[in-house]
């Protein structure tokens, strides 16, 4: 085994999949990653680092034919049910799985729901760790079909149910098949069998259980012991989280009737054909063909949806629960053996759809210690959701690139940095990733460029009606006392910079309540200030 090495996982934004096409619009995640991942044209050796890119939800540059219409039903189906994230997060730990080795350092970068992804990765591994060996036989987990069995048996009456025995991990040396399906079978235990255990409901309804569900997986993969995990990332650093699982109110609604009558539609179809070809009448065939359509569907929805735990801590039976990801109760968690964490923040995203995800600070990351870089920065930017992690033409992304400077130098100047192609070790710089941030840059709105699409698609004289269609608006709060960039106080100095209602004064109204703008014109910001650990 040589010396420890880094992986990197980076997970984009929601349709963000870069290298595709020439002149793309690439996110901050995508830049990164090209100058971290090993290659022909990198310097990046892969015995130092390695690097694996995810791309968002709703992204397939390979699916062609049935399977690209396949990908378009199922990206319907996750902003209607928002269960789309399951399978970003186990890509990501699976990639972890068949790459780590002991004492390798774990970065996770993320943009967007991206971000929201890298962090419920980083959670993961706080629970379940990094498997080192692969159980057989007695030792695997139970199947949801073998819990409802062990529920019904439970439930017959006079009958004393028998509890299975603990998991216990095999002798050392048990061999864990890596780059192969039983990498990706236990990232699916990992994932949707502890941590989306109780997944949408408030942390503390099913931490109990989730808690014992983690050490029973640690004890079965030796990937920790009773009380904590073997593994937890080195960096997390993050652009803009959110969370956004699934769409709400109006619009919800309005794809859930529309892939009911998609449903409809193709369960018409065949119905008809055999009607015409053999005379069977229509309402039959359209049954039986709606019957195994929803069988299809429930087949492929109940498992990872429906969680379950043998033998629950909280009364010794089998017990089930209903994973459905709400917005009042995102992963807000940071575990406090985490290195180091880094968010970057929008301070002008207006869009109610795009609520930012803090991580919580009663659950802040470790103390510093010494003169080491402070643990955790969740810093503000000037701009948008993606003024602050990227995919505006590059013509447009000087302010994207203030942040993406931000992210990386705080990767490079910690302990055991990441590496960055170019760079040389100990100073500071972006290699071959080259970088033009300023502060005057031009800056997006998301929300009057829903209005401009509308207003070239509707007639003008529905255009009344279809403003329930455009993203309703919300501004952000930002704490006082946050930690604000430099830049956006050398923005708010300036007579006027590009926005997209036309030229005029920086003055968010996401800042009225801080203490540094509330007045209109910004206090010099304290060196300190610029690095302050933890408000988000």
């Amino acid at each position: 085994m040589g010396m420890p090495k880094n992986i990197v996982v980076f997970s984009d934004g929601t349709g963000q999949e870069g290298g595709l096409r020439e002149e793309q619009r690439l996110s901050n995640v995508y830049k990164l990653y090209r100058v971290c991942r090993v290659g022909p044209d990198s310097g990046i050796d892969p015995k130092d680092q390695v690097a694996f890119y995810d791309p968002g939800l709703g992204t397939d540059g390979s699916a062609t034919g049935l399977l690209s219409a396949y990908r378009r039903l199922q990206k319907l189906l996750s902003s209607v049910t928002g269960l789309g994230i399951t399978k970003n997060i186990a890509d990501c730990y699976a990639f972890i799985i068949d790459h780590y080795e002991p004492g390798d350092r774990i970065f996770l970068v993320g943009f967007s729901r991206g971000a929201y992804t890298a962090r419920c990765v980083a959670n993961v591994l706080f629970l379940c760790g990094v498997p080192t060996i692969a159980p057989g036989g007695e030792c695997k987990a139970p199947s949801l079909w073998a819990a409802v069995g062990q529920w019904m048996k439970e439930k017959l009456p006079g009958r004393k149910h028998a509890l299975p025995p603990p998991a216990e991990a095999l002798p050392p040396g048990s061999y864990l098949p890596r780059f192969r399906k039983t990498t990706r079978d236990i990232a699916n235990e990992a994932v949707m069998g502890v941590y989306e255990y109780g997944a949408g409901s408030p942390r503390g309804d099913y931490d109990r259980e989730r808690q014992e569900l983690a050490r029973r997986f640690r004890h079965r993969y030796g990937s920790g012991d009773d009380l904590r995990s073997n593994v937890a990332p080195h960096f997390v650093g993050v652009f803009d989280t959110v969370a956004s699982l699934g769409s709400v109110g109006v619009r919800r609604w309005g794809l859930a009737a529309g892939l009911f009558a998609l449903a409809a539609v193709l369960a018409a179809g065949p119905s008809v054909v055999l009607d015409l070809a053999f005379h069977t009448g229509f309402w039959k065939p359209f049954a039986v063909v709606a019957i195994l359509g929803a069988a299809f569907v429930l087949w492929r929805w109940l498992p990872t949806t429906i969680k379950f735990i043998v033998n629950s801590p909280v009364n010794g039976k089998t017990r089930f629960n209903l994973a459905q990801w709400r917005s009042g109760n995102y992963d807000r968690f940071l575990s406090g053996h985490v290195g180091y964490g880094r968010h970057a923040l929008a301070i002008d995203e207006t869009r109610a759809d795009f609520p930012r995800v803090e991580w919580a600070k009663k659950d802040a990351i470790r103390q510093r210690v010494g003169d080491e870089p402070d643990p955790l920065i969740q810093m503000w930017f000037a701009g948008n959701h993606s003024d602050v992690g990227g995919s505006y033409p590059e013509v447009e992304s000087r302010l994207s690139d203030i942040a993406l400077d931000w992210m990386v130098e705080e990767a490079t100047t910690i302990p055991y940095p990441l590496l960055v192609d170019g760079m040389e070790p100990g100073k500071t710089g972006t290699g071959r990733l080259h970088l033009h941030p300023a502060f005057d840059g031009m800056q997006h709105c998301e929300v009057a460029g829903m209005r401009d699409t509308i207003a070239g698609i509707v007639p003008g004289w529905l255009l009344p009606l279809a403003g329930r269609l455009g993203w309703a608006v919300k501004p952000r709060y930002v704490p006082p006392g946050a930690p604000v960039h430099e830049t956006v106080y050398r923005r708010f100095r300036l007579a006027e910079v590009t926005q997209c209602t036309g030229r005029g004064p920086y003055r968010p109204e996401a800042l009225a309540t801080h203490g540094d703008f509330n007045d209109g014109s910004p206090a010099a910001p304290a060196p300190a200030q610029a690095s302050a650990p933890g408000t988000p």
